[in-house]
């Protein structure tokens, strides 16, 4: 574990010295902390290249909002300004106990701008929303899926 701090302490500083590193490994969580841009390569072929968000569009044109509410009892009108604002299909959750509501959605950043705005006019309390990440294991776990490939292929990064 040790070692791996120092490998990490070595990576940023030479990253914040405006250095270009690549760096292949399995440690994916890892990878997705230190690297500014991720590259996928399975059986030899990209199949992904960008930051972590823009490999997670990459897989699935839905993003996953969170949308977390300061008081628990605005929980059901949140929702339902939400789907308002929404496509008809897409998948809502909300966690009222947690004050948390939580969709995914196709909109593009200027539409969940105005749903944002909507919220804040409806005079909902927010302390956050914001788009929750794809998980870089996940993405890499789908386009190896897709390739057919077994995931025991590297991943590159840097």
């Amino acid at each position: 574990p040790q070692a791996r701090i120092e490998m990490r302490e070595l990576l940023l500083r030479l990253a914040a010295a405006g250095k270009t590193l690549l760096v292949t490994s399995h440690i994916l969580p890892e990878l997705a902390r230190i690297c500014d841009r991720i590259a996928i390569l399975i059986s030899g072929q990209l199949q992904a290249f960008g930051t972590v968000a823009e490999i997670g569009r990459q897989i699935s044109r839905r993003r996953t909002v969170e949308v977390q509410l300061i008081d628990e009892s605005q929980v059901a009108q949140a929702v339902e300004i939400i789907r308002q604002a929404i496509e008809p299909e897409a998948e809502v959750t909300q966690a009222t106990a947690e004050a948390a509501v939580r969709f995914r959605t196709s909109l593009s950043e200027s539409e969940l701008g105005e749903l944002l705005a909507k919220l804040v006019r409806e005079e909902i309390a927010l302390a956050q929303f914001r788009e929750v990440q794809t998980d870089l294991e996940s993405a890499y776990m789908s386009f190896a899926a897709a390739a057919g490939s077994e995931p025991a292929t590297t991943p590159a990064a840097g």
